[in-house]
Formats: structure tokens, C-alpha cells, sequence
């Protein structure tokens, strides 16, 4: 507090000690002074944003009014989407599913990975009938690869896969 009585104090005396056509000019440069700070730091920076927004908001109505029209057709997709794994969850969901496609010989090994998640090893299985079943598990039961890998064997068209699979809404 000290120092601002000071400042204050060394201020005043200078202004006094100017004569009046001084106390003119310098207070006249102080107002443009401050005038002009105002502009720098608060209109023209208001300004701008205002022309971007002037800008922006019609774009933004417009891809509101195009999310809009895209509602009936979210709700088509809902509709046509995999009604997820039914009743015994995932685990049997797959087995099953590998039962039906014949691949389920070809599973050596199936782990769960919590309630949502099934890792499997597979080995000598045909490229073609592991493609199909998968699109299958995911047509069916919204069944999801999470991670793969495929190794080629020596037979042409057969591979062994270790896949993490992982059920919808997980």
C-alpha cells in the first residue's frame, strides 16, 4: 500500500508541475491512450469472434438440419442391427455358432476374457469357412474381432488364427 501512495504522490506532483497547456496535451494522449487500448484489447478481439460466429452458425444449422434428416434412417439401422448374443452368452454363442459352421473340431483352445470377451485358438481351419463364420458371428450376434492373427500352414487354404472376439455393447 505503501508504494501506491508513493506512485500516486510522484504522479500528482508531476501533473502539478506541468504547466496547464501540458496538463492539455497529456491528459488528451492519456484519454486516446485508453481509448485505444479499449479497441486493441476488447472491441476489435469482440469484433472478430462475432464474424466467425456470423460465419459459422449458418454451417452449423445446416448440419443440424442434415443430422436431423438422418434420424429415420439411424432408426432403420437400430432395427436392421444384431440383436447381440442370446441367452448362455458368448462363450456358447460362439461354440454353437462354430458347431454349425463346423469349426468347432478346429478350437483348441477358447478362454473368457470377463463376461464380454472369448480368446480362441484355432488351428488347421480353412481360410474360407473361419471368413464366413466370422461374418456370420457378426451378422448374427454382433459379435466383433477385437484383435487377430493368422499364421499360414502348409496345407494351401488352411491357417491357424488366434482371435480375441468380444460381444456387442462392450
Amino acid at each position: 500500500m505503501k508504494m501506491d501512495s508513493e506512485l500516486y504522490q510522484r504522479t500528482l506532483t508531476y501533473w502539478r508541475g506541468l504547466a496547464p497547456r501540458e496538463q492539455l496535451v497529456v491528459g488528451i494522449g492519456g484519454v486516446a491512450a485508453v481509448v485505444l487500448l479499449l479497441y486493441a484489447f476488447l472491441w476489435a478481439p469482440l469484433q472478430h469472434d462475432l464474424d466467425r460466429l456470423r460465419a459459422e452458425v449458418p454451417r452449423e444449422q445446416q448440419q443440424l438440419q442434415w443430422m436431423r434428416a438422418q434420424v429415420n434412417r439411424i432408426n432403420q439401422l437400430r432395427a436392421a442391427a444384431p440383436s447381440g448374443v442370446r441367452g448362455g452368452g458368448l462363450l456358447s454363442f460362439v461354440e454353437q455358432s462354430a458347431q454349425t459352421y463346423g469349426i468347432r473340431t478346429s478350437i483348441k483352445r477358447v478362454e473368457p476374457e470377463g463376461p464380454n470377451a472369448v480368446r480362441l485358438a484355432i488351428d488347421g481351419v480353412a481360410f474360407n469357412s473361419l471368413a464366413e463364420w466370422l461374418a456370420n458371428l457378426q451378422k448374427q450376434g454382433g459379435v466383433r474381432i477385437d484383435n487377430a492373427t493368422l499364421e499360414p500352414s502348409p496345407t494351401p487354404g488352411v491357417i491357424n488364427a488366434r482371435l480375441l472376439l468380444r460381444a456387442p455393447g462392450s
